[in-house]
């Protein structure tokens, strides 16, 4: 049986989930986006994310790249088993 280790914490993993958002925003160059975590449930391993804003100049919305976020997160933070995301309507 493998052993990763010391557990992480809630806070250790929602901290890091926040920095990696900080880092996978920029690449998607949609300067009017928001991608934030709202809470992380760690019994599921689930990121609530809610997403505001878009692309002010084009008809491509953040909630388009959520999968490859998804699929980033859960390659970068252990422990992250799943992502759900909500929109923000703003008017």
């Amino acid at each position: 049986m493998l052993r990763r280790g010391k557990s992480r914490s809630p806070a250790d993993i929602e901290n890091q989930i926040r920095r990696e958002l900080d880092g996978i925003l920029p690449i998607l160059r949609i300067e009017e986006c928001a991608i934030e975590l709202e809470s992380f449930d760690p019994i599921t391993g689930t990121a609530f994310l809610l997403v505001k804003g878009g692309c002010p100049d084009c008809d491509v919305s953040p909630v388009t790249f959520l999968q490859g976020i998804e699929t980033q997160l859960k390659l970068r933070v252990a422990g992250l088993k799943m992502v759900i995301a909500s929109v923000a309507t703003t008017q």
